[in-house]
């Protein structure tokens, strides 16, 4: 599975002028560990506007979501399904794990295809993959510490 496949909603969030992070594995990949990954991790703007304008373009996007918009509040993420493509899914944090307007001052702005990425700033993603302290996330913490003391991002 590429990132590639997620180049359309990438656009649209551009296009929409939607203020998202990409997190997760997409962004290990981004930032030059490659690995397999499934969904599309983000982190968004959550004030009123900016949710409301995401919402409404995944959508447009044929995106749904099981979790009912009364419940959304007690969550940490929300998962969007693909309603036609079983493979492709976005997830949302809708508690961000770090400071969303700080992140997103120190994103970098990287290239997936032909579409600019607004993407977590390495450091940022390491102090998200150490909050989240899964056995995937240390193992990635490694390689991309090797990564950015080789000087590679």
């Amino acid at each position: 599975m590429s990132e590639l496949q997620y180049e359309d909603e990438i656009k649209a969030l551009n296009k929409k002028r939607i203020k998202y992070l990409v997190v997760g594995g997409i962004a290990v990949n981004l930032h030059g560990l490659y690995r397999l990954t499934r969904d599309l991790d983000l982190m968004i703007d959550i004030n009123e506007e900016n949710l409301e304008k995401f919402v409404d373009l995944m959508s447009k996007l044929d995106y749904g979501t099981k979790v009912s918009i009364d419940d959304w509040k007690g969550k940490v993420a929300i998962a969007f399904r693909h309603n036609r493509d079983a493979d492709k899914q976005i997830d949302v944090f809708m508690r961000n794990p770090i400071d969303f307007k700080k992140a997103y001052q120190r994103r970098n702005i990287l290239k997936l295809g032909k579409t600019k990425v607004s993407c977590v700033c390495l450091d940022d993603l390491l102090k998200m993959k150490e909050i989240a302290n899964r056995n995937r996330d240390w193992i990635d913490i490694g390689y991309l510490k090797k990564f950015k003391k080789e000087g590679k991002k």
